[in-house]
């Protein structure tokens, strides 16, 4: 896990002095900048991060520890809780009216009958909120139960700057910062059952008391780009888009080229492109202007 020692009440860090792990001392990994000069690189978002992953080094940032909503990227810390309580993959659920959310297209509708892990890959693929609603009454919580247990996994992981009030991420009550939101995509990473899921182009399948097939794709278009290409170096570990009125279009990845992995966070990007550009402008930026030791 990465510690980063932050001054949480200034909103400018030196990004050319390394921060530590644990708060000891910089591992020999951390890598270097190669022009002092280049001091970064335009994006749309108005806050951001990128860190080394290795040694926990800030490699550039704007206002990451400002807070601000964080709309659908709250579902990897749903995703967390939901794996804590070791959910039997293929129980069946029926949707129901209470699942149901105001403000984003739904993929599987009332009545409809599916496998608890069509609810899990339709949540984390197409970033649906009913499937969250529906895995959380299965596992016989409320509402206001597993949010509570989301709070506690942010503080477990560090997120010290990070409130969830609701668990699909509509709420502009769920606050956190960059760099939070940062931890919370390394330890989201680390789970296969999360990052196989967020990786996958799309997922099909049948509701069962209808035999309706359905097909729900990535909202992350990342998956399909140069970031995600072996042929120039890179490879996507994975990440979450989020989008409300009060959040701006947000994105969270883990990246890798040559063995050396980022985590890049922009939030409140101005438009649905602009914070996949943003993360593109970031991660290019990083790999052109650090080098690691060999």
């Amino acid at each position: 896990m990465i510690f980063i020692l932050l001054n949480p009440l200034s909103n400018v860090y030196p990004i050319d002095k390394p921060f530590f792990v644990n708060g000891e001392k910089e591992l020999k990994s951390s890598p270097d900048k190669i022009n002092p000069d280049n001091i970064g690189v335009k994006v749309s978002a108005k806050r951001f991060v990128a860190l080394d992953l290795e040694s926990g080094r800030l490699l550039l940032q704007k206002d990451s520890n400002l807070r601000q909503p964080i709309a659908s990227i709250t579902k990897l810390m749903t995703a967390l809780v939901i794996l804590d309580q070791q959910p039997n993959w293929l129980a069946e659920v029926t949707l129901e009216q209470r699942d149901e959310t105001i403000g984003a297209f739904p993929h599987v509708y009332r009545g409809e009958q599916v496998r608890f892990i069509d609810l899990w890959k339709t949540a984390l693929v197409a970033s649906d909120n009913n499937s969250i609603l529906a895995m959380i009454r299965a596992l016989s919580f409320s509402k206001d139960e597993f949010v509570l247990l989301m709070n506690k996994k942010a503080d477990e992981i560090g997120m010290d700057f990070t409130d969830f009030e609701d668990p699909t991420g509509l709420d502009e009550k769920n606050l956190s910062t960059a760099l939070d939101v940062a931890r919370l995509i390394q330890s989201a990473m680390e789970k296969n059952e999360i990052r196989e899921s967020v990786l996958q182009p799309s997922y099909s399948f049948k509701i069962l008391n209808s035999k309706r097939k359905n097909k729900v794709n990535n909202t992350d278009v990342l998956v399909g780009s140069f970031l995600n290409d072996q042929k120039h170096g890179y490879e996507l570990i994975g990440g979450k888009t989020g989008y409300l009125n009060e959040a701006g279009f947000c994105l969270g990845v883990m990246i890798s080229r040559d063995n050396h992995s980022v985590l890049i966070v922009v939030l409140n990007s101005a438009s649905i492109q602009d914070r996949f550009q943003d993360v593109k402008a970031i991660a290019d930026w990083v790999y052109s202007n650090y080098e690691w030791p060999k």
